[in-house]
Parts: C-alpha cells; sequence; structure tokens
C-alpha cells in the first residue's frame, strides 16, 4: 500500500497570477495537511502531490481557489481579488454574526493585529487599533496596570470574557486571544444594566482538527524610563537659591558664596546625584508562551501557559512583577446533536515593591537638595537625615531597609456549557452555560523600623533618628467569587432569500466580594503577625468592599435580512438588580437597527460608474441601556458603624470604663425610588469595499443621551433639614462625536502591505446639573454647570512675559512693585484694567483627550515581515503643582527643566535694577510662580507616537522541515520607541494625579522568536 501511494506522488508545476500578471508569495498547500509552499517571484510554484489530494491556493485580498489533483501535472491558477471582509464571522453579543449582515457599531480587532504590540497589558495592545477605543497608559509601574479606558469617552466599559463579565482583562496572555470586539451603539444594549459605557467582548483560542501543534512565543528586552526628569546639581541648585533671595523688592541677600561655588567646581565638594542612586537606566523585561493545539473528528483542544516577568526602575531591585498563566479550552462533539465545551483559566501574579510607594519615592529624590549627601558624614553605615523633609529616598527604595508590600492575585475562571442542535426543528438549537469563578489577594505588608542619623563634626557623632516606628505588620485578604448561569435557545434558518436568526436568554449571575485585615506591632523583628503584640493589634474589614450581588435577566434578539440586502435587528434585555429598591428593581432596555446594502440594488450592480464600490453599507441604530455601577443600597436608611472619621478628626465615639468605644452614624435620609441611569444611544455610518478590496471605508456618527444621573439638592434645599440628603436621579449629559477608518491593501511584486488608519472624536456635554443659584449674574455664570460641557478648565489666559523694565512701566493693568523682567502677564479677559477672579474663563481642557487616531502601516516581502504603529491624541492639556511647577518647592531641590528661565546675566545683580542685562527663558525668575490656574501652567499634552514597530524573518520552509520543525520566526520590537510633543520634560500620557509623582512611563526593546512543532 505504501509502494502504490508513493507511485501516485507526483511533481505538479504551474504558475499562479491576477489580471495584473503573476503573483509572488501565493501560499500553495495541500489542504489537510501542513505541506505547503509559497510562489515565486515570478508567480511559479512546484509541489509534490498525491493523486487525488486537493491543492489550495490562497493569498490576502484575494478569494482562495481549490484544485483536486487528478492527472495532471500543470497547473496555471487565477485568483480574483474580493472583499474577504464580508465574510469575516465577528462576535457580537451572546452570539457570531458575518461582518456583511452587521448593523450595529461594532469594531473587531484579531490576534495577529493585537500580539504586534509587546506590553505585559493587553489594553496598551489595543491602543490605537480600534476607533474610538480611547486608551491612556498613565504608567508604566510593574503590577500596577494603570491605565484608564474607555470606548468613545463614556466611561469605564464592561469586559465580557468568553461570554462572562469578567475584569482580569488586563492580566490575559495575548497569546490566548483569538479576537476582541467593541460594541460602540445599541449593539451593547443586549447587556442592559451593565452597558450604558459599552462592551468589550474578549473571544479566547479554541482548539482546531488536526494533529498536535505546539507553539513557542518567547521575548526578552529592556526598558527604559520614558519622561522622567532629573533634579539640578549643587551648583544650579545654589544659584536657584541665590536667586530667590535676591528676589525681594526690599533687598535680599544671597546664601551662597562664591568660595562656596568654587568648592563645587574644584572638587573639593561633590555634588550629591539623588537619582542615580535609586532609578537604573535599563531594566529586563520578558514573556514567555507555549501553547498546543489539535484534535480530531469529536474533540478539539487548546492548552496554554504563558510566564511575565517585569523588572522595576528601581536600583534595589526591590520593584517587580511576576505572572502565571494557564489556560485550557476544550470542545466534545458527543453525538450528532451535543457539543460540551469545558474553559478553565487560571491566573496567578505577583507584585513586590519597597514599603513606600514608588510615587513617593520619586518625590523624595526629587525633593533632597544635592548639597547634602546621601550618608551622614559620607559614611555608608548612616543613612543621612534629609534636610528637606526627613526621607531618605535610598532608603526608601530599599526593602532591606524601609519594609516591603507583597501582593498576590490569583483568578480562577472556569464554565461549561453544552450546546443540543435540535434533529426534528432545523436551525434550532439550546445551549447551557455554567460559569464559577474566585478571586483572591493575599497580601503582605511590612513596614519596618529604621534610623537615619544627623552627623556632629564637633563630636564626630551621629545623632539617630528614628523612622517607621513603631515596626508593623499586616495581612490583608480579599476573595469574589462569582457564578453565572445561562439557558438559550437560537435558532437560525433561512427561508429562500429570507434569513432569520434569534435568541431567548435566560441569565442569572451572583457576584460577591468580602475581606479582613489583621495588623500588629512587632516585638521581634519578624514579619509575622504571631511576633507582634496584643497592644493596639487591628483587626477589621473595609466595609465598602463587601458585597452581594444578584442580577437576573431574559434576553431577546431577532435578526432578519433579505438577500443580504435589507437588514434588521431587533433586541430586548429585561434586566433585574439588587443593588434596587424592591419597586425598582426591573428595567427593560430595548434597541433596534436596519441596515442596507445599496450596492446589492441592480440599478448599482448595472452602473459601470458605480462598479468600483463592490460593497457599500449604510446602517443606523438606537437602543436604552443602563448603568448601575454607582449604586449600592442607597434605598436603606440605617447606620454606619463605626462612624467616619475626616481627614483631620478621628471618628467620633465615646470612653467606657477607659475604653473608647465608636459611634454609629446615620446614613441619612434614604430614597427608595433611586435607580440606575438611564442611556439612549444613536448612532449612523456606513460600510464601504471598493476596487476588490483595495480600499475599505468604515465612518459612525453618534450621540448617547444619559438621564437619571445622581446628584443631591444639599445647596438648592434648607439647611434645617437635619440629615444627610439623599442621592437621586436628578443630572442628565450628552455625549457625541464620530469615527472614521480607512484601510488598504496590495502588493506590489512580492512586496505585500497593508495600511489601516483610524480617527475618533466625542465630547461630553451637562445637560442638566441641579444646584442652587449664585449670589449674582457672573458667579450664575461661572459656576453654573448645566448646558455646559463638562470638560472645561478654568483659569486665566496668558499675555505673554515682561521682556524689559519698559514692559512693566507701559503696562496699562495694575502691576505689583515686586514685578520683574520675565514675569507673567495674565490677559485682562473683561478688559477692567485689571486681574481679578472676574477674568477666570475656560482655557483649556482638563480630561482625556478628545480625538484620538491610530495609523497601522505593514507587510512582507519573501520571509521578511514588517509592523508599525503610530498612534497619537489632541485636544488633551495637563497641568503639575508642587515640584513640577514650582523650582524650590517647600525648601527643596529643582528639577533641570526650571534652569529655562528669565535672570540676570550677572548672578549677583540686582533683579530690579532697570539697567540690570536679562537672559529670557521659557520660565520666570525663580520666585515667581505661574498661578496653578493659568495657561501659564497648562500644557498642550497632544503627541504622535511611534507606539510600537516589529521587524521580522521566517526561515524558509524547507530548512524548517530539515531541523525538524514546522516553521520559526525571529524578531525585533520595539514599544512607545519615539514620541512628537509640545510638551517638555515629560511623557505626554503622565497625568496630573498624585501631583505629577507617578512611576513614568517606559520605552521597550526586545528580541523575539516564534516556533512552530
Amino acid at each position: 500500500m505504501c509502494n502504490s501511494a508513493f507511485a501516485q506522488t507526483k511533481t505538479i508545476t504551474g504558475v499562479v497570477s491576477d489580471n495584473a500578471g503573476p503573483l509572488p508569495g501565493v501560499s500553495v498547500s495541500i489542504k489537510g495537511t501542513t505541506t505547503g509552499i509559497v510562489t515565486d517571484v515570478n508567480g511559479k510554484f512546484s509541489l509534490n502531490v498525491a493523486s487525488g489530494q486537493t491543492l489550495l491556493f490562497s493569498f490576502l485580498g484575494y478569494t482562495p481557489q481549490e484544485v483536486v489533483v487528478n492527472t495532471q501535472e500543470t497547473l496555471n491558477i487565477k485568483l480574483a481579488q474580493s472583499s474577504s471582509s464580508l465574510n469575516e464571522v465577528v462576535v457580537v453579543g451572546y452570539g457570531t454574526q458575518k461582518k456583511v449582515t452587521v448593523t450595529g457599531s461594532i469594531a473587531s480587532v484579531n490576534n495577529s493585529e493585537i500580539v504586534t504590540t509587546k506590553n505585559e497589558n493587553v489594553l496598551n495592545s489595543l491602543t490605537g487599533k480600534v476607533a474610538g477605543l480611547r486608551v491612556v497608559q498613565n504608567s508604566a509601574e510593574p503590577g500596577s496596570f494603570n491605565n484608564s479606558f474607555s470606548i468613545r469617552g463614556f466611561g469605564d466599559p464592561l469586559v465580557v470574557i468568553d461570554g462572562v463579565p469578567r475584569d482580569n482583562i488586563t492580566r490575559l496572555d495575548p497569546n490566548d486571544i483569538e479576537s476582541v470586539s467593541v460594541l460602540k451603539d445599541a449593539s451593547a444594549a443586549i447587556y442592559g444594566v451593565r452597558a450604558a459605557n459599552g462592551v468589550i467582548l474578549v473571544t479566547t483560542k479554541k482548539g482546531k482538527k488536526g494533529s498536535l501543534e505546539l507553539n513557542y512565543s518567547g521575548t526578552y528586552g529592556y526598558q527604559v524610563p520614558s519622561g522622567l526628569p532629573k533634579a539640578v546639581g549643587a551648583i544650579d541648585f545654589m544659584t536657584l537659591v541665590n536667586e530667590q533671595l535676591l528676589h525681594n523688592v526690599n533687598g535680599g541677600q544671597v546664601k551662597y558664596s562664591d568660595a562656596d561655588f568654587e568648592a563645587y567646581r574644584n572638587g573639593s565638594r561633590v555634588s550629591t546625584d539623588w537619582y542615580t542612586p535609586v532609578i537604573k537606566d535599563r531594566v529586563p523585561q520578558s514573556q514567555h508562551n507555549l501553547n498546543a493545539t489539535g484534535g480530531n473528528e469529536n474533540t478539539n483542544y487548546f492548552i496554554s501557559m504563558g510566564i511575565t516577568n517585569q523588572a522595576g526602575f528601581l536600583r534595589s531591585d526591590d520593584l517587580n512583577y511576576k505572572r502565571y498563566n494557564l489556560r485550557s479550552n476544550i470542545s466534545t462533539r458527543i453525538n450528532k446533536n451535543l457539543t460540551v465545551d469545558l474553559n478553565i483559566n487560571g491566573t496567578m501574579d505577583q507584585k513586590n515593591q519597597p514599603y513606600q510607594d514608588a510615587w513617593w519615592i520619586i518625590r523624595s529624590f526629587w525633593r533632597q537638595v544635592p548639597t547634602q549627601s546621601i550618608y551622614a558624614n559620607n559614611n555608608p553605615d548612616y543613612f543621612n537625615n534629609g534636610q528637606v523633609d526627613g526621607t531618605n529616598p535610598v532608603a526608601l527604595a530599599d526593602a532591606d531597609v524601609n519594609g516591603y508590600r507583597v501582593y498576590n492575585n490569583k483568578w480562577f475562571q472556569s464554565q461549561v456549557s453544552a450546546t443540543y442542535n435540535v434533529p426534528f426543528v432545523p436551525g434550532l438549537s439550546a445551549k447551557g452555560l455554567f460559569s464559577y469563578d474566585y478571586y483572591n489577594s493575599s497580601n503582605r505588608i511590612y513596614q519596618k523600623s529604621y534610623n537615619q542619623y544627623n552627623y556632629d563634626a564637633n563630636t564626630d557623632s551621629y545623632g539617630a533618628v528614628p523612622n517607621q516606628t513603631p515596626a508593623t505588620f499586616r495581612r490583608e485578604f480579599f476573595e469574589r467569587p462569582s457564578t453565572l448561569t445561562q439557558f438559550s435557545l437560537n435558532y437560525d434558518h433561512s427561508f429562500g432569500n429570507h434569513n432569520i436568526t434569534g435568541l431567548l436568554l435566560y441569565e442569572e449571575s451572583n457576584r460577591q466580594q468580602d475581606n479582613f485585615y489583621a495588623q500588629r506591632e512587632l516585638a521581634l523583628a519578624v514579619d509575622q503577625l504571631f511576633s507582634g503584640s496584643s497592644t493596639n493589634q487591628i483587626g477589621s474589614a473595609n466595609s465598602g468592599d463587601i458585597y452581594n450581588y444578584v442580577n437576573k435577566s431574559i434576553v431577546g434578539r431577532v435578526n432578519y435580512n433579505y438577500k443580504s440586502k435589507y437588514l434588521a435587528e431587533f433586541s430586548f434585555r429585561n434586566d433585574g438588580s439588587s443593588r434596587f429598591s424592591p419597586t425598582k428593581q426591573w428595567g427593560f432596555f430595548p434597541a433596534g437597527s436596519i441596515g442596507w446594502r445599496i450596492s446589492q440594488e441592480e440599478f448599482w450592480k448595472n452602473s459601470s460608474a458605480l462598479s468600483f464600490i463592490d460593497d457599500l453599507k449604510f446602517r443606523a441604530s438606537y437602543g436604552k441601556v443602563g448603568d448601575d455601577s454607582a449604586l449600592a443600597y442607597q434605598f436603606l436608611t440605617g447606620y454606619r458603624y463605626p462612624a467616619n472619621g475626616s481627614n483631620n478628626q478621628l471618628p467620633p465615639g465615646s470612653v467606657f470604663d477607659g475604653t473608647f468605644v465608636n459611634g454609629a452614624q446615620s446614613l441619612g435620609i434614604a430614597n427608595s425610588n433611586l435607580t440606575w441611569f438611564n442611556a439612549e444611544t444613536y448612532n449612523v455610518g456606513f460600510d464601504l469595499e471598493a476596487w476588490k478590496g483595495l480600499l475599505g471605508a468604515t465612518f459612525n456618527v453618534f450621540r448617547r443621551d444619559r438621564s437619571g444621573l445622581l446628584g443631591t439638592q444639599a445647596l438648592s434645599l434648607p439647611s434645617v433639614v437635619g440629615a444627610d440628603l439623599p442621592q437621586e436621579n436628578l443630572n442628565s449629559d450628552r455625549t457625541q462625536g464620530f469615527e472614521i477608518e480607512l484601510n488598504h491593501r496590495n502588493h506590489i511584486g512580492a512586496f505585500n502591505y497593508f495600511v489601516k488608519g483610524n480617527l475618533a472624536f466625542s465630547r461630553t456635554k451637562n445637560r442638566t446639573v441641579v444646584q442652587a443659584r449664585a449670589g449674582n449674574s457672573q458667579l450664575n455664570w461661572h459656576n453654573n454647570q448645566s448646558d455646559r460641557w463638562n470638560n472645561i478648565y478654568w483659569g486665566y489666559g496668558a499675555a505673554g512675559q515682561y521682556q524689559n523694565y519698559q514692559d512693566i512701566l507701559n503696562n496699562t493693568q495694575f502691576t505689583s512693585r515686586n514685578a520683574v523682567v520675565g514675569d507673567y502677564r495674565y490677559e485682562d479677559w473683561n478688559g477692567d484694567g485689571q486681574i481679578t477672579g472676574d477674568d477666570v474663563h475656560p482655557i483649556a481642557y482638563n480630561s482625556a483627550p478628545l480625538t484620538t487616531f491610530g495609523l497601522t502601516l505593514g507587510g512582507s516581502y519573501k520571509g521578511f515581515d514588517f509592523n508599525t504603529l503610530w498612534q497619537g491624541a489632541t485636544n488633551v492639556t495637563v497641568s503639575y503643582i508642587e515640584q513640577l511647577n514650582i523650582p524650590l518647592w517647600g525648601g527643596g531641590s529643582a528639577l533641570s527643566q526650571f534652569m529655562d528661565r528669565y535672570h540676570p546675566a550677572d548672578p549677583n545683580a540686582d533683579p530690579y535694577n532697570p539697567n540690570t542685562v536679562w537672559v529670557p527663558g521659557a520660565y520666570a525668575l525663580t520666585g515667581t510662580t505661574a498661578d496653578v490656574n493659568s495657561m501659564f501652567n497648562i500644557q498642550d499634552a497632544s503627541y504622535v507616537r511611534l507606539k510600537s514597530a516589529e521587524l521580522g524573518y521566517s526561515i524558509p520552509s524547507n530548512f524548517a522541515k530539515r531541523i525538524g520543525i514546522k516553521g520559526a520566526r525571529i524578531f525585533v520590537n520595539g514599544y512607545n520607541i519615539v514620541t512628537f510633543t509640545g510638551l517638555k520634560y515629560l511623557d505626554p500620557e503622565h497625568p496630573s494625579s498624585t501631583y505629577g509623582y507617578l512611576y513614568p512611563l517606559n520605552k521597550t526593546f526586545s528580541l523575539g522568536v516564534n516556533v512552530k512543532l
């Protein structure tokens, strides 16, 4: 038999072409096997094939073609270009649809698009790839996953992973993801009360029929900080201090003499660099994944394991992150009508850090003055006591000195489903699904006591200054079990040219969370609770992190199309939530959408002028959705125990027999009528495919109107009520904008390329905000929030800086006698000749970027391939306070950017002398600070960034076979490679939170390999 088979094997040669000529790079494979080649630069191929086997010819942008080999020895194949994207299957809520029949605004990216951006956080891998999906990376701190993301600026979306709402998208292994779909409009309404901000659907990979295939993907690279300013050295520091002291209209005196400067210049004294002992210039990062896939006629499987390691920039190596991912997706056909799917996912990660957070360490090393050494008397056994604020950043960054925090997280996620095709009703199937997820976090927090020292040269002694006393050890535990049950009927059938699909589903979910913590002051230097004293011990729980929510829902959807030309969809969800009073627990959320593929009309097909357009579909949708995320049993009255305190007041209570007993606090007036926010979404758009797939375009205009937003009438009712007023559904807003997406792919000889770009704009306006009237018309205008954009930054406009003393003398506004050259001139907005609060007006945007865009460019030539992603944002500003706004803030040092300032050419010159010669700069003279709420302190954070770039090479298939593998690819990859922005010194995504002291973003450069076995 074997001899017979070999006797039937023969060499098939041929040429593959299209209307323009030979096609290089076409995949020619034997169907059902891994054997195949690609055509050469002349479109030629040669392959050994057995009689009866089928050759599959495929090429991006062309309709695949199959040919059964019989007696032929030569094949000349002509491929036709096609709009292949029309036949793509898109994941939608509780199902899938062909892209050609989708009537909602749904965007989708697949695995090959996601993994081109290498990052430990999947959200960062989605940046710039989906129109309307805003992703901002606030920090690259290992294990923090500090991102803000939204769909169309709506707010935090619902994330559904394999059909189950889950919250760990940031921890997913990107190699496990098959696709990500983004539901932006009424298509999200099928998720009801949790869908007001849109929905992100993540689908993980499944097995496929075939022999076992092993795939390994690995990267190893280095991160470097992006946008972490350094402080000045000793000479510049002393210069700024003297400047500030001389900046006194009543006369000033310098602190540092020429001899002090000369000591640092000649090396007899050494300036202290606080940055380098704390921060490394580069640290490693690696990701590895090994997965297995395969199956037979009845069972398919996908099994994957991944490991991620990320080091932090702290030189102590005490800030780092490690994650393990394990996934098993198995599908088994029990008989011809019954299929069972079992998905299990396990994730475990650990973040290690010093006891003090990274942002506090950064704050400390920015503040320390360069004239003080790290160690007292330069003795490394004694940390110097910081003269500015008593901190020493080198000690803070060292867990052996300062203590540590260890955060352990574990996710177990499981789901089993059974799908039964009803044999006596064609197209009808029944499905049952049960999911059990469990999350727990177990944290260890060790605050160590340690000493810093003041050195007394007179007695040659070190005076100890205790820090973080007494030492404490704390354990924290959180758990979050959840279950979800679904029973559904699905119908899919065609009656001639009429195609109908339907869904009827019942869903019930239960989400719970509990926690506790315990802390003791340590009698022994051992990081265990048992080594602590019972005196002052703490054992309690965070009441805000304890809940038990139940949702019950009935869901329905009907899709209809006639000849795939006239399209319609209607859906509803009747949602019940335990967060509301019994009379307000249920809500009905309907949605509808229609589509018209005008390109399928006969008049269109018969028009030669329109023949270049292969497909044009117009879409419109309306839906009603809800949001219950801000609600937590406000319909109940009662008491809070223990009562809350405040920043400067301890919780109330009483002392009985020498023991303090916490007091109880009224929850205020309950509101049994409180319910969820309601949102109505509108979307109109079109999808276009032209020139046989050479051009694709999508356009959407959208609006979301929310009502029932929470508010109180505390300022609009008398204060004699005597109790905290309840929250009510009082306010409303509107978000609106547009999105554009264009794509193109083609080939020039053996060079294949593609281009995909997207642009999105959205902005939110408050329609109604209930508030009291102010005392006059100007304040009413200023304080009013109704019918006004909600991202307005109010402040003073900028009118330049004084260039010389004549500018100061000629100024028509009131000018302080303390003014000097370089001082800021604020805009007299109302023209009354003075700068007052009446000149405060809208000057900038103060929220996430209003406009985002992305451009992906990629291609391949023979074995080489490349992919680049350009991404950016506009209409966004940032402003900072403390050290990013004021040099020498709080008696500390100054950041290097403040050397670019107006200052006298002679550092000892009197800045108030009209004859003083000045050197211009960006900032005013040290001692003059720009108003925080002015355009002098607000910076445009618009940017364009080469977000990622990858260059790869795949070894020839013949060589791969000789070394015993199915294929291999090596590549180099970069992340956050280069940024073009007008914002100096910081990364444009660096937010203003925590005074701008956040851990920096990173640039990553890595080397990787993909191997198929």
